[in-house]
């Protein structure tokens, strides 16, 4: 054994015997002095050793040592941490550029696929679409604890390698201590130094001339570092050698977080859907074959999305299952059935759902319309006939000509008022059509409206300002007014009236529905209905072609004001935008500039609004053509925010946090720092200049760890999180 000791702690022997995952090889080496070899090489190998025993043969002659390939274990594709089960490429949800980010499962790790590429921001879990994860301190532990950034083990390329018992980066030494550069910052220099770890490299920072710490483990500054941002800086020694990739490649940006592997425990057999009986737009019944299957996992999937899910209770042995669920439309659908009890491949089935066949009655006495009383320009009482009539249709005629129509919801009794859009005096029909039994023929009765007009002038409007949307059954128009409760609106074509009725808005862009209308150009008309005005009439277009066709617009808020940006995806004859901006009450739209199509005309196009209002401003795009006809885009809605453009550093931190933004008003604001639990660990007050601003905060006293800080300011609450060294 003495001979054996001595051969082990031989130059560059003693690393490949530390790497052997044997009890009996490893034994034989120092833990106190090997631990940081040990670790290193047993990481980056991709194998095992063997040694022949040369006693066997010759007591002189050497130990031959030669590698062999190691079956990995197996990967588990359940893990459980934080008090979830994650599965390997479970989905989680969409961010905001719909990009999916599914569970990534590697040796017991969980990363994050973002894309098709793992995340190095494992905070876009807030972020989902869905809301999967949603921001509150449990969750927030929760990610913490679990969910690795992207790593050295998860790189394309494996660049690490080891020589003469050291890491290697690419076939680069990677010594212990080395130092490999400086950030450049306004708050000063910060030092990086290679720090190996349980046999990983880190990077070690050392912030201010005085900071001598050897645990504050930190690789976020080092890419700025070899790309020599603001005046960083790498050691000579690194110069020209040094890469981005073998940063990314090499250097583990923290400790990495395992979790626990879920035991396999598969189904017997099954379960397999046989068959899907008794379908019904709220139940089904299922038969399956397998064993060993107590409870099932059900889905009921619509062209591929997931409408239904459950889990059944106990079966008992039952292999004929009912299902209930909330109610679906009919069509075509697929039900979906894996184990619950125990894990098992999916079984699928396609079912239909058919059309209900609906009968409808024959109508009993009636439909007739007994008596139209209390007439008014504007509404009036119907008495019908018909036993069984609970719900019907109406016009009101002018002639021939249509010039109000309605449909009430179920009723109570045989006598319903109703309202419509302000008749002149003059001589109508009613028609009513039954809606749930069946008729030979509609009803109808004559009236006459013989009034004086009571109703008061409008005090303001209403002025119909611009199309929000339209479509061949409904649009949105924006208007201006005071006191206007209903609005009286017609569709016409050449002077013609199509369509006509009353609104009552609840707000100042209501939606009207109309009968379907073809393809054409038509003109909206509206006046007062509760009080009298003028008529005030614009142009829409139903699938009519638009001289720009644009897509995507919106807007964000930026440090210089709000950002406008859009696409112009196809255009004939255009000529330029008009951009419009309304208040909080979406009127009075003000031209804040114009921008001219590109030679290119299509492209994206930007237009910064330097002086938004505060709070929410509302914008629209004026599509222009070189004859002067233009049609309007939709109404977007921005809020400005008082602060905009924060900025929080160093970050990792140690004694102090630079907080910089800009505002848009001057005050005072309360700084409040919670920890990821929610509790509030410090406080203070800043004052706050309009325009640019720097605020030092003090952390010293705060232990190692992620934090949040809000800024309070006007109303409004502005969040970031840093993290404090140890």
């Amino acid at each position: 054994m003495n001979f054996l000791l001595k051969l082990v702690f031989a130059g560059g022997v003693m690393s490949s015997v530390a790497a052997a995952p044997y009890e009996d090889a490893g034994s034989v080496v120092s833990h106190a002095d090997s631990v940081n070899v040990e670790s290193s090489i047993e990481r980056d190998l991709d194998g095992s050793y063997t040694i022949r025993n040369p006693y066997a043969e010759s007591a002189d002659k050497p130990f031959e040592i030669a590698s062999r390939t190691a079956a990995a274990a197996p990967a588990a594709t359940q893990v459980s941490c934080g008090g979830r089960i994650w599965t390997h490429d479970e989905y989680l949800g969409r961010t905001q550029d719909d990009k999916q980010v599914r569970v990534r499962l590697q040796d017991n790790r969980i990363y994050l696929n973002w894309g098709g590429t793992v995340a190095a921001n494992i905070w876009i879990l807030y972020h989902l679409k869905e809301g999967t994860f949603p921001d509150n301190p449990a969750n927030g532990t929760m990610i913490d604890g679990c969910v690795n950034p992207v790593d050295p083990s998860t790189s394309g390329a494996n660049m690490l390698g080891t020589s003469g018992g050291q890491i290697t980066c690419q076939g680069v030494p990677m010594p212990d201590g080395d130092w490999l550069g400086n950030f450049v910052a306004s708050w000063g220099e910060t030092r990086q130094y290679i720090k190996v770890v349980n046999g990983m490299l880190r990077v070690l920072i050392q912030q201010g001339p005085n900071d001598n710490n050897t645990t504050n483990l930190n690789m976020s500054l080092l890419g700025f570092t070899v790309q020599g941002a603001d005046g960083s800086y790498l050691a000579p020694k690194w110069r020209g050698v040094l890469t981005t990739a073998m940063v990314d490649g090499c250097f583990w940006p923290i400790a990495p977080k395992s979790a626990t592997p879920v035991v396999s425990n598969n189904c017997a057999a099954g379960p397999t859907s046989t068959n899907v009986t008794n379908i019904t737009q709220t139940g089904l019944t299922f038969s399956y074959t397998g064993s060993g299957i107590s409870t099932i996992k059900w889905r009921i999937k619509l062209s591929g999305t997931e409408v239904r899910s459950g889990t059944t209770a106990d079966l008992g042995g039952n292999t004929n299952v009912n299902l209930t669920y909330a109610s679906l439309a009919p069509g075509n659908y697929t039900l979906e059935i894996e184990g619950a009890n125990c894990t098992s491949a999916v079984s699928t089935r396609a079912f239909t759902i058919n059309q209900p066949v609906v009968t409808t009655p024959d109508c009993v006495g009636g439909p007739s319309v007994s008596t139209i009383t209390n007439i008014t320009p504007s509404s009036a009482t119907i008495t019908y006939g018909g036993s069984n009539l609970h719900m019907f249709s109406w016009r009101i005629l002018q002639g021939s000509y249509a010039v109000a129509t309605g449909k009430t919801g179920t009723l109570a009794t045989n006598s319903t008022n109703l309202t419509f859009n302000y008749l002149q005096n003059g001589t109508y029909t009613f028609e009513l059509k039954a809606e749930d039994c069946k008729a030979a023929a509609v009803a109808t009765q004559n009236f006459s409206v013989s009034a004086t007009d009571t109703r008061t002038a409008c005090t303001r409007g209403p002025i119909v300002q611009s199309i929000v949307s339209s479509g061949e059954t409904a649009l949105s128009f924006l208007f201006d007014g005071d006191n206007v409760f209903a609005i009286d609106w017609k569709i016409k074509k050449d002077g013609v009236t199509l369509r006509q009725n009353r609104v009552a808005p609840q707000d100042n862009h209501p939606v009207v529905q109309y009968p379907t209308l073809p393809t054409g150009t038509y003109m909206l008309e509206i006046q007062g209905g509760n009080c009298k005005s003028s008529t005030t009439s614009i142009p829409f277009g139903v699938n009519e072609a638009l001289p720009i066709y644009i897509a995507n617009f919106q807007g964000k808020s930026v440090e210089k004001g709000i950002e406008l940006t859009w696409e112009v995806v196809a255009e004939k004859d255009g000529k330029e935008f008009e951009i419009l901006r309304y208040g909080d009450k979406m009127k009075d739209g003000d031209v804040i500039g114009k921008v001219s199509l590109t030679d290119q005309k299509t492209g994206t196009y930007r237009f910064v609004d330097e002086s938004p209002r505060l709070g929410v401003n509302y914008y629209q795009l004026k599509q222009i053509d070189i004859d002067g006809s233009f049609t309007k885009s939709k109404i977007i809605a921005i809020n400005s925010g008082v602060i905009t453009g924060t900025v929080i550093a160093p970050n990792p931190a140690q004694d102090y946090v630079d907080v910089q933004f800009s505002s848009r008003t001057a005050g005072t604001s309360d700084v409040v720092i919670y920890n990821l639990a929610g509790v509030q660990v410090g406080s203070s007050v800043i004052g706050i200049k309009e325009g640019k601003n720097t605020h030092r905060i003090n952390v010293k006293k705060l232990g190692g760890g992620h934090y949040f800080m809000k800024i309070s300011h006007s109303g409004e609450a502005t969040k970031m999180r840093f993290i404090k060294g140890e």
